[in-house]
């Protein structure tokens, strides 16, 4: 199984790290995730299928969003599995079950489920289109799959500028195309689920913004501790990192300074039985 892309292990100065960042990330804009979730047609007393639910942050929030539905968590990753049961021990009860596979090969029987999710998670898959067929399989007739994921050249707008950002951004996304990763996947997100057969398709664009949510929130994301793979890697050097940081400084001591962030939703449909599925 591939695991893509993402490890939790080499994604930031250390796994602790990387674990409080996705639990920032998670909450950063979830009213606003919620909202145009159920734009897409997410109900409660679905059966949802969270696709790379990681360590449970994003369940978390569907779990109290959707009271009466079963939410099944496909993890490839053994650890984020296990931390994700551990952190939602008391949450979900039966409502929950874990499945350590990968989005490639799910081993989850077919016409299983109303509603997957897919948050941050294409743009670390060698084979999105292959990821999407499969997904299309567990669904249901009239089954709704909806994948929320970045495109890197609208991703962030920051005032006052950072020039040093694009030079990073560039590495992050040589670093993960390497691996067979896409930081631009967000363009491509509409023409995959088409191909793999999904209709009635739809896009929107959300944005989370630090007049709205406070730029504190940001912060997690804007660590440059998280270029810190890259200086291992050899992708940065250390006058750059340093140079990111002093960037960052200058950044939060502006008068006001203002961070928005685009991120993509993409939605389509399993064709009912008996509906033309070319």
């Amino acid at each position: 199984m591939d695991p893509g892309s993402y490890n939790v292990n080499r994604s930031h100065r250390g796994r602790d790290a990387e674990v409080q960042r996705l639990a920032a990330q998670a909450r950063l804009g979830w009213k606003k995730e919620a909202r145009t979730l159920a734009w897409f047609g997410l109900e409660d007393g679905m059966s949802v299928l969270e696709l790379g639910s990681g360590p449970g942050f994003i369940t978390e929030q569907l779990l109290t969003l959707l009271p009466h539905s079963v939410i099944t968590c496909l993890e490839i990753d053994p650890s984020l599995v296990a931390q994700a049961k551990e952190y939602l021990r008391d949450m979900g009860g039966e409502r929950l079950h874990f499945v350590q596979a990968s989005v490639m090969d799910t081993g989850l029987p077919d016409a299983s489920f109303d509603f997957a999710y897919a948050r941050l998670l294409y743009q670390h898959l060698p084979d999105p289109l292959g990821a999407s067929r499969e997904v299309w399989r567990t669904l249901k007739p009239g089954g709704r799959l909806v994948v929320y994921d970045i495109d890197d050249e609208i991703a962030n707008l920051l005032d006052p500028p950072v020039p040093e950002w694009p030079l990073v951004s560039a590495r992050f996304a040589q670093a993960q195309a390497a691996q067979g990763g896409d930081r631009q996947i967000g363009r491509r997100l509409w023409r995959i689920l088409r191909e793999a057969g999904f209709q009635d398709l739809d896009l929107e664009v959300i944005a989370h913004h630090s007049d709205d949510l406070g730029i504190e929130t940001f912060l997690p994301q804007m660590d440059p501790d998280r270029a810190l793979p890259l200086l291992r890697a050899g992708l940065l050097s250390e006058e750059e990192v340093d140079a990111l940081r002093a960037a960052r400084d200058r950044f939060l001591a502006a008068p006001e300074p203002y961070i928005m962030m685009l991120s993509l939703m993409v939605g389509g449909t399993r064709p009912p039985a008996g509906k033309n599925q070319s």
